[in-house]
């Protein structure tokens, strides 16, 4: 509401058209029981040329399509007058007087300013009042069938964090340990030696897994397992063997016993600097207008469908 007031003195100085300008017309359109003359058609395009200057360079195929869209949206436009009439909306004196003082606030006017500006483009005070009105109906009518009518809820958002999670974490670093035995093969006796390392490995898993401390464990192996601690990675640096090995590990955990190139490791994750709670607290705001501003952009082009369904339209031009 408050960015509609800021720009509304703006955009209104160039939207409303003197009283004494009237000329012999046709009907451009029918909308229900009201009409669009070829008049107010004219005086749109007019509007949208001088508020985008580039559509001046406009070929006359490119033309025609604009004044189209023109006139399509003057229907919009006309079907919303119809739905507030229907609604029963209504805008107090009081309400404008306050819409205008804050566009004289915002803007760093007087109220004698902002006539004097506003007769320098040929409007008078009651004529921006009534523009004023109107959009503040149209606000209503917008927030009433459209904004009320949108919720977000926070699975959504959350749901949308978790699908977008490398825009908002970054790249996955990590901080591990491993502990490492070797394997012989090639020959049937070194089947026992592997089982013996497997076994050997397991339990170190669950000692560790209960708190034991890692540099007691692995000193408790004596020369049949190395060790170290690999310090902080970048996840995606990691083979892909390893990084399958810790996937889902938080700090503390302990992957399965894994071979891999002749050897058997146990890795322990220490670290995770990916906090994706402490990421979604800090977005979970922006992700919220964002999806607030998709179902609105889908909920009011299903609306004006709606409107467009249930109304006689006729093109006379």
């Amino acid at each position: 509401m408050q960015r509609l007031l800021f720009l509304l003195f703006f955009s209104l100085l160039f939207t409303v058209t003197p009283a004494s300008a009237k000329v012999l017309s046709k009907i451009a359109a029918i909308v229900n029981d009201d009409i669009i003359t070829t008049y107010q058609l004219d005086q749109a395009v007019i509007e949208d040329l001088t508020q985008n200057s580039n559509k001046n360079q406009l070929d006359i195929t490119q033309f025609e399509q604009m004044k189209v869209q023109t006139l399509n949206r003057l229907i919009d436009e006309m079907l919303m007058k119809q739905q507030i009439k229907k609604l029963n909306l209504h805008v107090s004196e009081e309400d404008v007087s306050s819409a205008i003082a804050d566009v004289e606030r915002k803007n760093g006017l007087t109220h004698e300013q902002l006539e004097q500006a506003l007769s320098s483009q040929g409007v008078t005070m009651p004529q921006y009042r009534e523009k004023v009105k109107g959009e503040i109906l149209h606000y209503k009518l917008l927030s009433r069938e459209v904004n009320y009518k949108v919720l977000v809820t926070s699975k959504e958002v959350r749901d949308y964090f978790d699908e977008h999670i490398a825009e908002y974490t970054g790249e996955k670093k990590l901080s591990f340990k491993e502990i490492s035995f070797e394997l012989q093969t090639g020959i049937d006796e070194d089947k026992v030696q592997i089982a013996q390392r497997y076994k050997q490995a397991i339990a170190c898993r669950e000692q560790l897994l209960n708190g034991e401390d890692f540099d007691k464990v692995l000193a408790a192996q004596g020369d049949a397992a190395t060790g170290s601690d690999m310090g902080l990675l970048l996840e995606s640096d990691l083979s892909q063997p390893l990084q399958v090995a810790i996937a889902g590990l938080k700090p503390g955990d302990v992957s399965e016993p894994i071979e891999i190139k002749g050897m058997l490791y146990l890795f322990q994750v220490t670290s995770r600097d990916s906090d994706n709670e402490a990421a979604f607290a800090q977005v979970k705001d922006e992700i919220r207008r964002k999806l607030k501003q998709q179902k609105t952009e889908i909920r009011s082009k299903e609306w004006k469908r709606e409107l467009h369904e249930g109304a006689r339209i006729e093109i006379r031009i």
